[in-house]
């Protein structure tokens, strides 16, 4: 099986080298949920997943000399948050090399994302042809969702308070979620600009965003459900909000019809605990969130135990935080959780001072994914999602003439 992530590499060499930069990036768009389905597989101390990550920058070295083009406010949003995950690495550098090393390869796969997608999705034919390969690749997880789901047959058993979830080739829940949410998306921004006169596509494209909807909710994600309740109250205020609060309860009802009253049993479930705190059946917030309190505490102990000089610096380590903010403290110190607060305030400002009514809701819509991951998880290590997050959001703040 080991072929099918070398194919994959290969090919996108041969396309960035045969057919340009563009092309390259349809591939690895496409292909990406694929290549993750093989992340135990090695090259060498590299997963294949942290080698893509690696020959990405390779691949679009010119992005960075032309970047200048852009407008400033791209790059202060590029380099905040680059220098908020990277004070610290300094420190670590001679104690743990490889790790650091590859902390380094994914911050600048980071900054990469932030002019990969505006400067090359520069046509209204080119942002059809990225939106069908963001779809094209959200297939393969709703196809192996829905097999486990008809046969029973789940090929990870990964389990939370009691549901198992159906994460297929992955390692967890994380990235089927997030493909489903990026299928989703990428079906209401081509809906957006792109309608489809052709009934059959129409049928397609919204059957695939059902799937996607599907998908999410079979990993039992509470992160999953509280970003499409956001999503749904945002889209109330674009300018297809009726259809498009419409097209999210409709992907909800197909999947209350399918599993009935376990639908909300099963929701029921998924926060317990939550439920459990509310009432007053367990005290302790910290049971709460999976547990991550526990892990929050003690990290937080450690931290306390630190120096002055590294409790504002940071130590250049990356901890398994189940938070960005606290991995970021523990990082970077008080000095880069300032910068990464700094930069979450001014991109904010960047929407609305540069994008039209839709395509700040839709810049709101892809920052929400990243608020609630930064609350459970560690979005900060994951170069793919970054360069799909805050690509498509300068897109938005960049590309007014093609949309």
């Amino acid at each position: 099986m080991i072929i099918v992530p070398l194919l994959i590499i290969v090919v996108i060499f041969i396309v960035r080298f045969q057919k340009g930069m563009f092309a390259a990036l349809l591939i690895i768009v496409a292909t990406k949920s694929l290549l993750d389905a093989f992340w135990e597989y090695r090259i060498g101390p590299l997963s294949f997943i942290s080698f893509q990550g690696l020959v990405i920058p390779f691949l679009f070295m010119k992005i960075y000399s032309n970047r200048k083009v852009l407008p400033k406010a791209i790059s202060i949003n590029a380099s905040l948050i680059i220098i908020s995950y990277s004070i610290g690495l300094i420190f670590a550098l001679p104690v743990e090399p490889l790790a650091t090393f590859e902390l380094i390869i994914i911050n600048i796969n980071i900054f990469l994302g932030f002019f990969l997608i505006p400067m090359l999705v520069i046509t209204p034919k080119r942002l059809k042809q990225f939106l069908l390969a963001l779809i094209f690749g959200g297939i393969f997880p709703i196809l192996v969702s829905v097999y486990q789901f008809i046969t029973g047959d789940i090929f990870h058993v990964r389990e939370t308070v009691n549901l198992s979830r159906y994460v297929g080739f992955y390692h967890d829940a994380f990235p089927v979620r997030f493909y489903g949410l990026m299928t989703l998306f990428s079906v209401i921004v081509y809906f957006k600009y792109f309608k489809p006169k052709n009934n059959i596509i129409s049928l397609c494209l919204a059957g695939v965003a059902i799937g996607a909807i599907f998908s999410i909710y079979l990993v039992f994600s509470k992160a999953g459900i509280g970003i499409l309740v956001c999503w749904a109250v945002l889209l109330i205020f674009s300018k297809r909000g009726h259809k498009n609060f419409l097209f999210l309860a409709l992907g909800l009802l197909v999947i209350i019809f399918l599993f009935g009253s376990d639908f909300f049993s099963n929701i029921e479930q998924l926060f317990s605990k939550e439920i459990d705190y509310q009432e007053g059946v367990n005290k302790d917030a910290r049971y709460t969130l999976a547990g991550r309190g526990y892990i929050w505490q003690k990290l937080w102990a450690l931290f306390q135990e630190r120096t002055l000089f590294f409790q504002w610096f940071g130590n250049g380590f990356n901890s398994p935080a189940h938070n960005e903010f606290l991995r970021v403290l523990l990082l970077s110190g008080f000095v880069g959780l300032i910068f990464f607060v700094l930069f979450l305030f001014n991109i904010v400002k960047t929407i609305f001072k540069f994008c039209k009514r839709d395509e700040a809701i839709f810049s709101l819509m892809l920052l929400t994914v990243f608020i609630f991951d930064c609350m459970g998880l560690i979005p900060g290590v994951f170069y793919y999602y970054n360069i799909i997050i805050w690509g498509f959001i300068s897109f938005f703040i960049l590309n007014k003439k093609i949309i």
